[in-house]
């Protein structure tokens, strides 16, 4: 029901072939997917896993944390995720940006993600127009818990999420975290 390849070092050859292997008719129903602390996956592996989000509507946890995915990567992953068993998405320190976060942003409003009740983005190079990006896009009616620490939102990151929050965009909303943002 589990997988954990936390710290694993996988390769970019091996990071694939688990992501292939978990979109094959008859695999191994897993709901958890720990793929944290794997350093550098590359755009290839990091399209597999969106794509394997979109085949295997089993997993309902990701954890990417503190894998170094940059802009472009994150980005790559978010376009053309469709992923809606997915309830708890773990970016934690990696570089998402402002291309990064309007991609998750454009991913959650064509409905990718509609059951996202747990979004970490802690330490993830979101600035002001990163958060601007991010929240004047972001429409997640399950989402319960965003954790966001960590981040340089700023004045104008933090009027876009609370523009969000008052237009209703976020209507479970039970947990934000803005620590040092």
């Amino acid at each position: 029901e589990e997988l954990n390849l936390v710290s694993e070092k996988l390769s970019d050859k091996a990071g694939a072939a688990v992501a292939v292997a978990l979109t094959r008719a008859g695999a191994v129903p897993v709901k958890i997917v720990k793929l944290g602390r794997n350093r550098r996956l590359s755009l290839q592996t990091v399209r597999a896993l969106g794509r394997l989000l979109a085949s295997n509507r089993q997993i309902q946890e990701l954890d990417l944390m503190f894998c170094e995915l940059n802009e472009e990567a994150c980005a790559a992953f978010f376009e053309g995720l469709a992923a809606p068993a997915l309830r708890k998405l773990v970016l934690e320190g990696n570089g998402l940006g402002t291309r990064g976060g309007a991609a998750l942003a454009a991913a959650v409003q064509k409905g990718a993600l509609p059951g996202l009740e747990e979004l970490n983005l802690q330490s993830c190079k979101l600035d002001q127009e990163a958060g601007v990006a991010l929240f004047e896009g972001l429409s997640a009616p399950a989402l319960q818990k965003l954790i966001l620490q960590d981040n340089g939102l700023g004045a104008r990151g933090g009027a876009a999420l609370a523009a969000a929050v008052q237009k209703g965009d976020l209507p479970a909303i039970q947990e934000l975290d803005l620590r040092h943002c």
